[in-house]
C-alpha cells in the first residue's frame, strides 16, 4: 500500500475544481443527460468537466459540446491514460467526486416519478434543471452533409423502427409497411442497424451513415416517426416536429415536447424495467393498441407543423 501511495503522488491529476462523469447505457440515455450538462457548466463556468463515455456510441453525441472540458472514452484499452482516475475509482473513489449517470432506479419506481428524465438527471447533479432542450453539436461541414444528402428529396419522414435493448417498444412490420404505403406524398427513409427489420416502400439507409450523419440527416428532415429509442430523442436536438410510439415505457419520463407521444395506456404498462428483454406475457397488447391510423393522422399533423414554420 505504501508502494501504492507513493506511485500515485507522483500522477498527475485534475483540479479539485473538476466534475469526472461517467456515462452508461444507451444512446438516448446520452443525449438526455445534455440539458443537465448545459445547467451545470452554467452554474459552474470555473470548473473542468471531465466526462468518461464507457459506450462508443456516446462518444459521437457529445462530441464538440462546449459545456465538456474532456471527452474520453472509458475502455481496457484507454484506462492508461489516466492513471490518477484509475487508481481514485479502483483504490480510492472519494479523490474524485465521481458522479454515474444511469438510469435504472427511474424505471423501477416510473409509477411513481412525473417528471422527464432530463430533470432526474439534474437531481443527480443537485441543479434544477429548467431549459430541458437536448443539445447535439455538429460541425458546419456535417451540417452541410445532411442537407446535401437530403437535398434530392421531397417531405422527408426519418424512420427509426427497432429498440436493440427494448424489443417491447415494437411495433409489428406490417403496420410499418402499411403506414408508407398509405402516405405516398411522403419520402421515408429508414436508418438504422443492417440487421434491423426492413420497411418494404422505405429508401433503405440502415448501416450506411455515420451517428453523426444520421444527426445531421434528422436535423435536415420535414419530420420523424419511430419507437422510443436512440434516435428519437435526437429530434428534440433539433426541434424536429416528429411521432413516437410508446408502450411498456412511459412518455412523461422519456418523451419530449416536440414529438407527438403516442402512448395507449395499459393496466400493466409501463414495465420496461420489469420485463427487462423478456417477452411480454400479455400478447404486446400496448403497442397493438397502437393503429395506423393513429400514426398517420399525428405524422399528417407534424408534418404540416414544419412546413408551416
Amino acid at each position: 500500500m505504501l508502494f501504492i501511495k507513493k506511485i500515485a503522488s507522483f500522477l498527475k491529476h485534475d483540479s479539485p475544481n473538476s466534475f469526472v462523469l461517467i456515462s452508461w447505457g444507451g444512446m438516448g440515455d446520452g443525449i438526455l443527460c445534455t440539458p443537465a450538462l448545459a445547467t451545470l457548466k452554467k452554474q459552474y463556468p470555473k470548473h473542468k468537466v471531465i466526462l468518461y463515455c464507457t459506450k462508443k456510441h456516446h462518444v459521437p453525441v457529445f462530441q464538440n459540446n462546449p459545456n465538456i472540458d474532456s471527452l474520453r472514452f472509458l475502455s481496457a484499452k484507454t484506462l492508461w491514460r489516466y492513471p490518477y482516475h484509475l487508481f481514485a475509482y479502483v483504490f480510492k473513489p472519494t479523490l474524485v467526486n465521481y458522479i454515474s449517470l444511469a438510469f435504472q432506479h427511474v424505471g423501477l419506481y416510473e409509477h411513481i416519478y412525473k417528471r422527464s428524465v432530463k430533470e432526474i438527471v439534474g437531481d443527480i447533479f443537485g441543479l434544477t434543471v429548467k431549459d430541458l432542450r437536448s443539445s447535439i453539436y455538429l460541425t458546419e461541414a456535417e451540417d452541410k452533409r445532411g442537407r446535401e444528402l437530403l437535398a434530392p428529396f421531397q417531405n422527408v419522414v426519418i424512420m427509426h423502427i427497432n429498440s436493440s435493448i427494448a424489443p417491447n417498444h415494437h411495433w409489428i412490420l406490417e403496420r410499418w409497411t402499411q403506414l408508407v404505403k398509405e402516405l405516398p406524398e411522403y419520402t421515408f427513409i429508414q436508418l438504422g442497424l443492417p440487421a434491423e427489420e426492413q420497411v418494404p416502400g422505405a429508401i433503405d439507409w440502415r448501416g450506411k451513415t455515420t451517428l453523426r450523419e444520421a444527426f445531421s440527416i434528422i436535423k435536415h428532415a420535414t419530420s420523424f416517426v419511430g419507437v422510443d429509442a436512440g434516435l428519437s430523442h435526437v429530434t428534440n436536438a433539433f426541434d424536429i416536429p416528429g411521432v413516437v410510439l410508446f408502450g411498456d415505457s412511459n412518455p412523461i419520463q422519456w418523451g419530449h415536447d416536440n414529438n407527438i407521444n403516442l402512448y395507449k395506456k395499459t393496466a400493466c404498462s409501463p414495465c420496461y424495467f420489469y420485463l427487462w428483454k423478456e417477452r411480454c406475457p400479455y400478447d404486446h397488447a400496448c403497442m397493438e393498441a397502437i393503429t395506423v391510423d393513429d400514426v398517420k393522422s399525428a405524422l399528417r399533423c407534424q408534418v404540416a407543423r414544419n412546413l408551416r414554420a
